[in-house]
């Protein structure tokens, strides 16, 4: 398992390293956009929310499990179900100050996804790698 982010997330990705059961490369910070790619690319499944990483997993082929805020999905998400699992919040309001233009400060204080079950995720994820691996 492969974890990364940008260096600000350095703290973050070393909490979630330690707290998985099963051991994870950390490469938050270390990687550059091309150094990236090419790790996707390698993926055999990728799981991470609405994000750049989540869409260039995609673009260069690597199964995904997304998760997404209502619109997003609509607009950004897979256009395919093939080895794209997404996962979609519908969340109405913003938790904080009730409308878009309270994005910014509220999406740093408050999940927008939190209502998407990490064990379903997890589950998804399982279930993409091992339909993948047969038809292989």
């Amino acid at each position: 398992m492969a974890l990364f982010g940008v260096a600000e997330e350095c703290g973050l990705t070393a909490a979630v390293a330690g707290a998985l059961a099963a051991p994870a490369v950390d490469l938050a910070g270390r990687l550059t956009l091309g150094g990236l790619a090419g790790l996707l690319a390698r993926c055999q499944v990728v799981v991470g929310n609405d994000s750049g990483p989540l869409h260039l997993a995609a673009a260069v082929g690597a199964p995904t499990v997304g998760i997404y805020w209502g619109q997003n999905l609509i607009h950004y998400g897979p256009l395919t179900r093939a080895s794209h699992r997404p996962f979609v919040s519908w969340r109405g309001a913003f938790p904080v100050g009730g409308d878009s233009a309270d994005m910014a400060a509220t999406t740093a204080a408050v999940s927008l996804v939190a209502e998407v079950s990490a064990a379903a995720v997890t589950a998804a994820a399982l279930a993409l790698y091992t339909s993948l691996a047969a038809d292989a």
